[in-house]
């Protein structure tokens, strides 16, 4: 058995897509609203059985592979990687394909640089400075070695000498972001440490990978470089595409169906060893466009934490924005005064206090309300003017027309302005944010134009819409093919991708007087349609109706489909009537004629 089918019969699709986003049981399959376009219907299809997934939407389709590919970016070694060790499959066949990827190779590197820290914190003599600085900061013990907590001491090659005695090349660590080559040093020489006497805490990807790190100083000097130092940009971390915690917390946010976010790596430690665990950081950086598309795998709603200062205050808003234009509700957290200024410190005074803060969190418009209109004096005309500005232009950033109205109806009535001056006010607020989404302006989904990996398809006729509609209720009730079959001929699929199926089906029905779908994949092997995915199909669309109304349905199908045939069919006589007629060829005419009365 291969190593591919190895992982296939060890992963259950359903599980491993279903970490992703949100699969409703559908018949023997699941569905879901689809992850690579913007949908309001779900089109997306999982099979577990066949361990296939299709969305019939956009097109998209394949294996659990295909999908892991898809959604992460990722190549094919790279996915593979990630599924074997979820799988707890050790790879023979591939080995060579995945060591041939540099990021696989950084992963690696990151994982073994993971231990080696945490293994100096927890073992080494000399760490001990770093565990009680830990122990002040209340971090348990537990806490520690679930999140893989380490420290590095202040040498300059102590990590790279490690990594490249264990076999590591030298370039992957430098590609890594943990190893710094010293401009104009000669080659093989000048490496050091990026890292140096700092905790260090490592960042992994919603899977649980380590892709980098930030280090923060334990004791300051002249050449610490600040505080805290995180890996740069590599081939597998991008700050802007990473949460801190989200391995951890995924499934707890969509327990819970809400994202806490706050600030920074101490705040998550500590929300999670108070018994918050579905709370997650932005690292210290504004929440961005990538970071919600991720949230929205697992949630909708997200509350959001940040300092008080001024930095902390301008990253919410601009978080704030990333979430709204992404179609999320969200919600402020307000700690009170003088319990903290940001989570970690809040539970060290008062674990109840942050618990009380996250559960009375503010949705985001009234909590916008409660702060401009509290800054302004509302009986002054021009200040009343600055509030009116402000506060229309964060409703126009409300993704849904029905929001928008009933916010601007209380703005209304809190400024005591006429709702109609307001609402041309917004009109205009609308139609001067050039960058938008489109579906703000129109109060609707995202429009196909705008949206991200949407696979452009030429619409289908309605013959071929009809059809593939009735061969996904065959595929999926074969025992109504004898009833059905009568009202078919082979003429109605010529125009469509089925009239392969009609004939085997028809060949295979007159020699057994049934039809086995598991002799139609074999001889429907290459064509245009695949058996399977019809039979998704039928569970999107027929899913809730019984034997008796399929049975109706498919000869309503049937029908519909000899009328769209016959009426083609008379267009085309017609216009070669037309044609003919043109061209004096009288006999044609009539032969013509004869077959459009014929219909």
């Amino acid at each position: 058995m291969s190593d591919t089918q190895t992982i296939k019969d060890r992963l259950d699709i359903a599980q491993v897509i279903g970490e992703y986003i949100q699969l409703k049981k559908a018949g023997a399959n699941y569905k879901a609203r689809c992850p690579f376009h913007n949908e309001k219907s779900p089109s997306f299809m999982v099979h577990p059985e066949k361990q296939i997934w299709h969305c019939f939407g956009c097109g998209k389709g394949g294996d659990i592979f295909s999908f892991v590919q898809e959604i992460e970016g990722l190549d094919f070694p790279e996915a593979l990687r990630h599924l074997a060790e979820r799988a707890g499959v050790k790879l023979d066949t591939y080995r060579s394909e995945i060591d041939k990827s540099q990021k696989n190779r950084i992963v690696e590197v990151n994982q073994a640089a993971a231990v080696f820290f945490h293994r100096f914190l927890t073992e080494i003599p000399s760490a001990s400075g770093a565990r009680a600085y830990l122990t002040n900061r209340q971090i348990s013990s537990a806490t520690i070695v679930e999140w893989q907590v380490g420290f590095i001491p202040d040498q300059w090659e102590l990590l790279t000498q490690y990594l490249v005695k264990k076999g590591f090349a030298i370039d992957d660590l430098v590609a890594s972001g943990l190893t710094i080559k010293k401009e104009g040093a000669p080659a093989g020489k000048g490496f050091y440490d990026r890292f140096r006497g700092r905790i260090m805490f490592p960042i992994r990807d919603a899977h649980g990978s380590v892709v980098g790190f930030t280090g923060r100083v334990l004791v300051e000097t002249d050449r610490s470089g600040g505080k805290y130092v995180n890996t740069p940009q590599t081939l597998v971390y991008d700050k802007s595409r990473v949460l801190y915690g989200l391995d951890k917390a995924k499934m707890e946010i969509k327990h819970r169906d809400l994202a806490v976010i706050v600030e920074g790596q101490m705040d998550v430690i500590a929300c999670h060893q108070a018994g918050m665990k579905n709370v997650v950081a932005s690292s210290g950086t504004a929440l961005t466009g990538e970071q919600v598309k991720l949230l929205k795998r697992y949630s909708g709603n997200i509350a959001m934490a940040f300092d008080a200062d001024n930095a902390g205050q301008e990253a919410m808003k601009r978080g704030i924005d990333a979430a709204l234009s992404e179609g999320m509700s969200v919600k402020v957290i307000s700690i009170p005064a003088g319990a903290g200024k940001d989570a970690d410190e809040c539970i060290k005074k008062d674990k109840n206090t942050w618990f009380q803060a996250v559960e009375n969190a503010q949705e985001i418009m009234s909590w916008y309300f409660t702060n401009v209109l509290s800054k302004y004096q509302l009986s002054v005309p021009h200040e009343k003017q600055l509030a009116s500005t402000i506060l229309i232009g964060e409703i126009a950033k409300l993704t849904y027309a029905v929001e928008r109205d009933d916010w601007l109806r209380r703005l209304s009535e809190q400024l005591n302005i006429d709702s109609t001056v307001l609402r041309e006010e917004l009109k205009k607020a609308i139609k001067n944010k050039g960058a938008m989404p489109a579906r703000v302006a129109a109060g609707l989904e995202k429009s196909a134009a705008v949206a991200v990996n949407v696979v452009k398809k030429a619409p289908h006729s309605r013959i071929q819409v009809l059809a593939e509609g009735l061969w996904s209720l065959l595929m999926k009730w074969p025992e109504l093919y004898p009833d059905t079959r009568v009202r078919l001929q082979k003429e109605y699929f010529v125009a469509t991708d089925f009239v392969g199926l009609y004939e085997i089906s028809e060949k295979q029905y007159n020699e057994t007087k049934k039809i086995s779908l598991d002799d139609l994949r074999v001889l429907s092997v290459g064509a245009s349609y695949d058996i399977d995915i019809l039979s998704l199909r039928a569970e999107k669309d027929f899913s809730e109706l019984s034997i008796v109304e399929a049975r109706k349905e498919a000869q309503g199908l049937a029908r519909s489909l000899a009328d769209e045939w016959k009426k083609n069919y008379r267009q085309d006589i017609q216009m070669a009537i037309a044609n003919a007629e043109k061209s004096g060829e009288k006999s044609t005419v009539m032969e013509l004629i004869q077959k459009l009365q014929s219909i």
